[in-house]
């Protein structure tokens, strides 16, 4: 009889250890843009310890991840590096504007493998002495929306246009770039700069196209609400203002 009760007693609090952990154990997926990367990756274990929970992230370009989103992907948060895609999933009542939260900022730059002459908006106007430029695609990623802008407002005539390389976000441009594939790129100012093999030239006026915000929004669909709202304090909070400046990024 007393075998019988210790055996029990083993049994019960077994299955309610494994419970707990069960519990406890929260899973919340982040679709977020490919220039966000990494300092998502380098402040995840932190937040996972922290709070107990799996993070799942896919990066890729912003408008494309919001087409999967709106295609029925399952994602609890997810953070745009511009507001077209987020307008597009509010749009679609993917979304509430009260679930829209404005994480950073950032900037364009002209970036190349040595250092050019190049030293202010004027020198823009001879892109034509690149043999080639990389750019994103404006179908798939923000950045190249912006880009787009920038050369419009050039006004650039056929003759000075430098050949064309798409890219469907803006981390690949950078690797076109990187490679050797373009001697010149439109990137990110985070993206140039946190790579040692490019220059970044802070040549391209802010005004020359619009804001560069990173909204994060919780999606309606998500099933961790109070975990989603966890995880955007932690974005807006003070200490990761600290790791986005690291990177470059500023608020």
């Amino acid at each position: 009889m007393t075998k019988i009760c210790i055996f029990t007693i083993i049994f019960i609090l077994s299955v309610s250890c494994n419970n707990f952990d069960d519990e406890e154990t929260s899973d919340l997926v982040v679709f977020s843009a490919i220039s966000f990367s990494e300092i998502l990756l380098n402040t995840k274990e932190y937040f996972e310890e922290k709070e107990n929970v799996n993070l799942s992230f896919s990066f890729s370009g912003s408008q494309a991840l919001a087409s999967q989103i709106s295609n029925g992907a399952p994602v609890d948060i997810f953070i745009s590096s511009g507001v077209s895609p987020v307008r597009y999933l509010l749009d679609k009542n993917l979304l509430i504007e009260e679930h829209i939260y404005n994480v950073t900022t950032n900037k364009l730059v002209l970036a190349t493998l040595k250092d050019y002459p190049v030293s202010d908006i004027d020198d823009l106007r001879y892109l034509y002495k690149f043999d080639s430029i990389a750019i994103a695609d404006p179908e798939y990623a923000p950045a190249g929306i912006y880009t787009e802008q920038v050369l419009a407002r050039l006004k650039l005539e056929d003759a000075q246009m430098p050949k064309i390389l798409t890219a469907s976000n803006a981390m690949l441009a950078l690797n076109y770039l990187e490679t050797g594939n373009v001697s010149a790129a439109i990137l990110y100012e985070t993206d140039a700069i946190n790579s040692d093999k490019v220059i970044s030239l802070d040549i391209i006026p802010e005004t020359f196209y619009g804001p560069i915000k990173y909204p994060a929004v919780i999606l309606n669909s998500t099933d961790e609400l109070d975990l989603a709202y966890k995880y955007i304090d932690y974005l807006l909070s003070s200490e990761f203002t600290d790791i986005l400046n690291s990177y470059g990024f500023k608020r």
